[in-house]
């Protein structure tokens, strides 16, 4: 048996896996669906969409088995995403990779196997939609485009939830998608004790730019304002647009990573953009911040309502 290498670019393939947050979901229609449909297409005892994790891979939609998650390595799909274009192993006893693979001389017993990699809308691989046999067989070219097919449906489903999720001024989570990854972060860094800040951020002088010198010009402070707002982020850090200048942020707090530490870069870049710009104004905001908040609160949504607050009495006593 061989275990399956690891892609080049892993770590950023992760951080756009995490931020799609579909790891740990079960029983989506839309994703069963298709598995179903594999199954009987392919007539196959096994169809599944898998998504590579670091350490184990997570079966978003199964039709044919009952676990939703094995160990990585022991994974055919984690060699699959290695591949371009479908990966088929027509018989894995006779595959030196799989021969004494557990899950090909026990259950579910994987005798064939087709897999695709299906990619997020950043072009980042997930993981593979595939389908397995407990006898060897051939997969024509026909079947080839089929399933090709079939990941090109998957992809499309991604898209969906991710523009469900995404601002599309500045690329960045809105606010659903900041709860929907955001509730997920919050539990852990408070179920681990890890120290946490959340930030709330307005653009002060939004509505006088937009005012005097149009919605085109406040777009592009925004843009301006998230994308500096991003490249002070950290791994695992969540960001998000809220609406109109108004910007979110969850940091987990590390000794060289901190509220006060993503502050200053934050404000340093801006200061050089205000330095560089030419522009007959400078881009104004004002934030709120609660930092270690986790014993007080029970959810993230709860935390941020009290550091809009905290933003505002700011604002106004300024």
């Amino acid at each position: 048996m061989i275990f399956p290498a690891m892609p080049v670019n892993e770590r950023e393939r992760l951080k756009s896996l995490y931020m799609m947050d579909l790891l740990d979901k079960k029983d989506d229609e839309r994703f069963d669906r298709l598995t179903r449909t594999a199954k009987t297409t392919f007539d196959v005892p096994i169809a599944v969409i898998s998504l590579l994790d670091r350490d184990r891979q997570w079966l978003l939609s199964r039709s044919g088995v009952d676990t939703y998650e094995t160990p990585r390595n022991l994974s055919f799909c984690a060699h699959a995403i290695l591949e371009e274009g479908v990966f088929i192993v027509k018989d894995t006893l006779a595959d030196p990779r799989f021969a004494e693979n557990p899950f090909v001389v026990g259950e579910p017993w994987v005798r064939f196997y087709a897999g695709c990699p299906v990619r997020l809308p950043d072009g980042a691989i997930a993981g593979t939609i595939c389908v397995i046999d407990t006898y060897p067989r051939p997969f024509s070219s026909a079947e080839i485009n089929t399933l090709l097919d079939f990941a090109a449906i998957v992809e499309d489903e991604f898209l969906i939830l991710s523009m469900a999720m995404t601002d599309l001024l500045t690329g960045m989570p809105n606010s659903r998608g900041f709860y929907r990854s955001g509730e997920k972060r919050f539990a852990w860094l408070k179920e681990h004790k890890k120290d946490l800040s959340l930030l709330y951020f307005s653009i002060d002088n939004l509505k006088s730019i937009n005012e005097l010198l149009g919605n085109k010009e406040g777009d592009e402070v925004v843009k301006t304002f998230a994308s500096n707002l991003t490249k002070c982020l950290k791994d695992q850090d969540i960001a998000a647009r809220l609406g109109g200048g108004e910007f979110a942020v969850l940091l987990a707090n590390t000794p060289t990573h901190n509220a006060d530490a993503f502050l200053f870069d934050l404000q340093s870049r801006i200061d050089a953009i205000d330095h560089l710009s030419g522009k007959n104004y400078h881009i104004n905001y004002s934030y709120g911040m609660i930092e270690n908040g986790g014993d007080k609160y029970t959810t993230l949504r709860s935390m941020l309502e009290d550091c809009d607050k905290v933003m505002y009495s700011e604002k106004r006593r300024r």
